[in-house]
C-alpha cells in the first residue's frame, strides 16, 4: 500500500512539474528576421519565444572563419517571448566583407534546458553604395519645387532629400532615381539639403546639394471674424461645447485644422502611383480671380482683439468666379479622397504619380469618388463654402511628398519643362 502511494505521488509530481513546464520536451522558438547583408551599421532582428516555462536566456554570435565573437547576451528570468533589435557594427568585431554566420541560442527554464540553435549565413558588406547625381534644381524659392535625379551602383532600401529636420522620400523608375522636394513655405532661414541613400546591408552615403534660394516674404494678414461667423461656421465644426467664442474659434482653428491637415498629408504622403501621370501644365479655375495667397500667414481678430494662438498659414490659393463654378481635375490622375474634411469642407484630393497631389476644397458638390481615374479637365465639383469658407470660392493646394508647394509653378510650363521634363525624359526615367 505504502509503495502505491509513493509512486502514485511521484505520478503526480511528475504531471504537475510537467503542465508547469518543469519538465518540459519542447524547445524554444527563435527567428531571424533581419537582413541578408549586414553593413557598417547593420541591424539584427531576432525573436524569442517559449510558453512553458519560459526563456532562461539567449545570446547571440557571429562566426566568420576561426572567429567566433558574442555580440549579445541577456537572462530572460521567465520570460515567455522578447523581441531584439541589435545595431551590429561588423568592423567593431574585427570582421572583414564576406560570408559569415549569425547563431541565436535560446534555452528556456526546464530541468532539461532545452535549446535552440538558429544559424543563418549572412553577407557582411561594409561598401557604401555609389551614387550618381545626374541633375537636380539648383535654383529655388522657399515653398517651391526641385527635383533630384540620380543612379546607384547597387539597389538602394531607402533615398531620401532631407531639407533640414523635413524628409522627402525618392522614388525608382526603372533604373533612375526621382526626388521631389521642397524648401518648406514655413522655414525663416536656408537649411542644409542632404542627399541620403541607404543599401539594404545598412550603408549609408551622404551628399550635399548646393542650391541657390530667392527668398521671398510671403504675406502676412489680419481677419476679422464677428459672432455671426462664429455662429453660422465654426460652431457647426466643433465636437466640443464652449462657452466663450474665443475658445472655440481656437480649438476649430488649431486642433480641427490640424486634425484636418494630418490627413490630408498622411493621404499625400503615400505616393502609391511611382510614375507621373500628369502631362504639360497644371489648370486652375476658369475664368477665376486669384483672391488668397500661398504660405500667407494670418492672424484672427475678433471684437477688436487679436486671438493669441490661433494663428495659421493659408496653404495653397483661393481662386473666386461665378458661384458654384465648375471645378475641374488640373492634372491626369487618381482620386484618393473625396467626401467632407472638417475646416476645409467638401475636399477632393488627386494623386498625380510621383508624389505629386492637388486638393480642391470648400466644393459645394463632389462628382467623383475614391479610386476613380481622371483626366485633365475632367468635372470633378463645383465651388462652394463649404467648411470654414467665407463665400463661394476653391481652396486649390499642391503637395509634395506631403509638404505643401507654391502651386504657382506647376502652372507655369517653361519651368516644368526645365525642371521636369526635359531633364525626366533625358535621363531614361520615361522609358
Amino acid at each position: 500500500m505504502r509503495k502505491l502511494f509513493v509512486i502514485l505521488f511521484f505520478i503526480v509530481v511528475l504531471g504537475l512539474a510537467y503542465f508547469s513546464g518543469i519538465i518540459n520536451f519542447s524547445k524554444p522558438t527563435v527567428e531571424y528576421k533581419g537582413l541578408n547583408s549586414i553593413g557598417s551599421e547593420g541591424i539584427v532582428d531576432i525573436y524569442v519565444k517559449d510558453e512553458k516555462p519560459g526563456l532562461k536566456d539567449v545570446e547571440i554570435f557571429l562566426k566568420q572563419g576561426n572567429n567566433v565573437i558574442k555580440i549579445y547576451s541577456k537572462n530572460l528570468d521567465g520570460k515567455k517571448e522578447e523581441e531584439i533589435r541589435l545595431k551590429v557594427n561588423p568592423k567593431s568585431y574585427g570582421l572583414f566583407e564576406g560570408k559569415a554566420v549569425l547563431m541565436v541560442q535560446a534555452v528556456d527554464k526546464s530541468l532539461l534546458k532545452n535549446k535552440t540553435v538558429l544559424e543563418r549565413e549572412i553577407n557582411i558588406d561594409l561598401t557604401p553604395p555609389v551614387i550618381s547625381i545626374l541633375n537636380y534644381t539648383q535654383n529655388m524659392i522657399n515653398g517651391g519645387t526641385g527635383f533630384v535625379f540620380l543612379q546607384a551602383n547597387e539597389e538602394l532600401k531607402s533615398v531620401n532629400v532631407n531639407v533640414g529636420d523635413v524628409n522627402f522620400k525618392c522614388l525608382k523608375i526603372n533604373q533612375t532615381y526621382v526626388c521631389p522636394f521642397s524648401i518648406p513655405y514655413h522655414f525663416e532661414s536656408v537649411k542644409p539639403i542632404v542627399l541620403n541613400a541607404s543599401d539594404y546591408a545598412g550603408n549609408t552615403v551622404n551628399q550635399g546639394l548646393k542650391i541657390n534660394v530667392k527668398w521671398i516674404n510671403y504675406a502676412k494678414s489680419i481677419l476679422d471674424i464677428d459672432d455671426n461667423f462664429i455662429q453660422t461656421k465654426v460652431k457647426p465644426l466643433s465636437d466640443k461645447d464652449f462657452n466663450n467664442p474665443v475658445d472655440l474659434f481656437k480649438y476649430v482653428n488649431v486642433e480641427i485644422r490640424k486634425r484636418n491637415e494630418d490627413l490630408i498629408h498622411k493621404k499625400a504622403s503615400e505616393c502609391k502611383n511611382l510614375k507621373p501621370t500628369f502631362e504639360g501644365e497644371f489648370t486652375y479655375l476658369e475664368n477665376s480671380a486669384k483672391l488668397g495667397g500661398f504660405a500667407d500667414y494670418r492672424k484672427y481678430r475678433y471684437n477688436g482683439q487679436i486671438i493669441e494662438g490661433a494663428d495659421a498659414y493659408h496653404k495653397g490659393f483661393d481662386f473666386a468666379s461665378v458661384k458654384n463654378a465648375d471645378v475641374k481635375a488640373s492634372n491626369n490622375g487618381e482620386v484618393v479622397f473625396a467626401g467632407f474634411l472638417g475646416i476645409y469642407g467638401n475636399s477632393v484630393i488627386i494623386d498625380h504619380g510621383l508624389c505629386v497631389y492637388t486638393l480642391y476644397s470648400h466644393l459645394s458638390q463632389i462628382n467623383v469618388k475614391e479610386g476613380q481615374k481622371v483626366v485633365k479637365g475632367q468635372l470633378i465639383g463645383k465651388t462652394g463654402a463649404t467648411g470654414l469658407a467665407v463665400g463661394d470660392h476653391l481652396h486649390y493646394g499642391v503637395l509634395v511628398n506631403g509638404i505643401e508647394v507654391n502651386p504657382v509653378e506647376w502652372f507655369d510650363i517653361k519651368w516644368l519643362n526645365t525642371r521636369f521634363y526635359d531633364v525626366y525624359k533625358t535621363v531614361g526615367g520615361a522609358r
